[in-house]
């Protein structure tokens, strides 16, 4: 099975390297510098003190044919547009797996003309060292589910067992990618504002109070996930992965722009259609949207 990963970042480095040990994969970069660089050194993967190395072929996006079985899409939502342009002229039997975090995607790969649409969540934890080097900071899963579809073309995908890396079938793509955004809204924001480790929010109890907060105005949104998460699956995982720093506050540090429009502003939309108040998650949006801006120099 021939996999093409789209995007170069800590996603698509951890996706390319654990896939490479089972298929054909190639990482689709939008730099020539990293094409050149993944080509020339493989990929490294930190994990435990332990190092591994994997050696996978790489082209520039622009220029690839995009003639796989497979592909596999690992940029961040703000940088979708021009990947889905170059999808819309691809083979709409080839599966489309989309790793994006938050809702704001989902309408718009909806519009592609693909048979298979699919959406993941994924619950590991990565951070990108340079160009061809990633470090695994926490195991995980990654959940899948179908958009629209079929599992034919995927099943290998599914069944093959990969070391620190296991796939997981779900049955709702809408409740799954929910439950990962009401993760990203109690925790990203806050992290990146306070420029706290994903623990200390566990251990603070006014941070503890402002996640309560967010969690009923995301319930307001969304009254049927009431019972598919709960505040203190929330909590666990802020605990469980207590030494990370959430990717909001990695790009905050490295003055990139972050995800803040497709966690919080596209919910921020719902809100004003639906004619709700959202204050704390308000504030929040307008905090991270303040400190992007000055780290870029306003």
């Amino acid at each position: 099975m021939k996999i093409g990963i789209i995007g170069g970042g800590a996603v698509g480095l951890l996706f390319s390297h654990y896939l490479s040990k089972k298929f054909d994969v190639t990482l689709l970069a939008r730099r020539a510098e990293q094409v050149l660089d993944i080509n020339s050194y493989g990929i490294t993967l930190k994990r435990d003190d332990c190092y591994d190395h994997s050696f996978i072929k790489t082209e520039m996006l622009r220029e690839s044919s995009l003639g796989f079985d497979a592909l596999i899409i690992a940029v961040k939502e703000y940088d979708l547009e021009p990947v889905i342009n170059a999808l819309s002229n691809t083979d709409v039997k080839v599966p489309l797996l989309f790793l994006q975090n938050g809702i704001g995607h989902i309408e718009r790969v909806k519009n592609l003309p693909h048979e298979t649409i699919l959406a993941g969540s994924v619950e590991h934890g990565a951070l990108k060292e340079n160009d061809h080097s990633v470090v695994h900071t926490g195991n995980g899963r990654t959940n899948i589910a179908f958009i629209r579809g079929e599992s034919k073309g995927i099943e290998e995908l599914l069944i093959q067992e990969i070391k620190y890396f296991p796939f997981s079938l779900q049955d709702d793509y809408e409740k799954m990618v929910l439950k990962k955004l009401f993760i990203n809204v109690l925790i990203n924001p806050l992290t990146s504002i306070a420029r706290i480790k994903n623990g200390r929010l566990a251990e603070n109890p006014h941070f503890l109070h402002l996640q309560r907060t967010l969690f009923d105005e995301l319930q307001i949104l969304f009254p049927h996930m009431k019972d598919h998460i709960r505040f203190q699956e929330v909590v666990d995982i802020a605990r469980s992965t207590s030494s990370n720093r959430s990717s909001m506050l990695k790009d905050i540090e490295e003055k990139r722009n972050t995800e803040v429009e497709t966690i919080l502003g596209a919910l921020l939309i719902k809100a004003e259609k639906e004619n709700h108040f959202l204050p704390i998650m308000k504030t929040l949006y307008e905090l991270v949207k303040g400190i992007e801006r000055e780290g870029q120099g306003g």
